[in-house]
């Protein structure tokens, strides 16, 4: 599956464009999302998640959101610190700004 460079520019340029150090790079089959050199979220199959702790990750499941799980060979599923972002949350300027403060200082 080839990378949405679209929905990364939207994320980082509408969604985000109004927090500084806001940057991405080329990860795996997608993009890092990066603030201020620290890794904030990522951009995997069209879906943006924000970096989580086990609190948050918690939290935003408990409200619906999911958390990023791959399959290795062998079939075992992992889950990565990462939780997905919502539309409402993402049109959203205080919420997603919010989001993304948390999962800066979970780095």
């Amino acid at each position: 599956m080839s990378r949405d460079t679209q929905f990364a520019d939207y994320i980082v340029e509408d969604v985000l464009g109004h927090l500084d150090g806001i940057t991405r790079k080329v990860l795996f089959s997608g993009y890092g999302i990066y603030m201020k050199g620290k890794i904030v979220g990522i951009i995997i199959y069209g879906v943006f998640y924000t970096k989580t702790n086990k609190k948050l990750m918690e939290k935003y499941k408990s409200e619906g959101d999911e958390p990023f799980q791959y399959e290795r060979p062998g079939g075992k599923v992992v889950t990565m610190p990462y939780v997905s972002v919502s539309l409402d949350v993402l049109e959203d300027r205080e919420r997603i700004e919010e989001r993304i403060w948390e999962a800066y200082e979970v780095n």
